[in-house]
């Protein structure tokens, strides 16, 4: 049962370094800048609806960009980790359905809410 605790904190945290690796907390936060942006742009009382219509355009082409970076990018954050585990499942040393199992206790998922939380104020302070 330990080496099951022992991979269900690999995942996380190997999740939690591939995040920050791969800079998609920064990401996100552009994404919530170009939101705001796009909002200022409907607000704009001196902007013209072609002048607003064409900044508009703009910006979904980058949230659109950022969504397929930041989608990926999770995607791959979490497969590694997890194919990883699995493929020493395959050798026997330790079941991958009792790792998923785990993983899903109150007290780990508590626990990796707390590692992601530490991730995003760490990548803030970058």
């Amino acid at each position: 049962m330990i080496v099951a605790y022992i991979a269900a904190a690999f995942i996380v945290l190997g999740f939690a370094s591939i995040l920050s690796w791969l800079g998609l907390v920064g990401i996100a936060a552009e994404v919530s800048r170009l939101s705001q942006k796009s909002l200022a742009i409907l607000r704009d009382p001196l902007r013209g609806d072609d002048a607003k219509e064409a900044a508009m355009q703009a910006n979904a082409r980058a949230l659109f960009a950022r969504f397929l970076k930041l989608t990926s990018g999770l995607a791959s954050a979490l497969a590694m980790p997890i194919a990883l585990v699995w493929g020493i499942a395959q050798t026997g040393i330790l079941e991958f359905e009792t790792v998923i199992q785990v993983s899903l206790t109150w007290p780990f998922l508590l626990g990796g809410v707390i590692v992601f939380i530490a991730v995003v104020l760490l990548d803030k302070h970058k």
